[in-house]
């Protein structure tokens, strides 16, 4: 049996997000600034790398909230 050792506040850290949407163009523009993001079609991947773990937690939080935004505000001009 493999023994799973839990991630340290140090251990770096990378996060990848998927989504398919019919506004992803508006979604990867709206996040160009916040996160590596990269887009096929209808689909936008945002991906985000930190060093230390405990950083990623804010980091995500902002893309998170820069992602809500957004959509909500293309869901009111809609």
């Amino acid at each position: 049996m493999k023994k799973v050792s839990a991630t340290k506040k140090s251990d770096s850290v990378k996060l990848s997000l998927q989504i398919t949407s019919s506004y992803a163009s508006s979604l990867e523009a709206a996040l160009v600034t916040e996160a590596e993001v990269t887009r096929s079609g209808d689909c936008i991947t945002v991906d985000e790398v930190e060093p230390v773990f405990v950083d990623m937690r804010a980091r995500w939080n902002t893309v998170m909230r820069g992602l809500s935004a957004a959509y909500d505000a293309l869901k009111a001009v809609d």
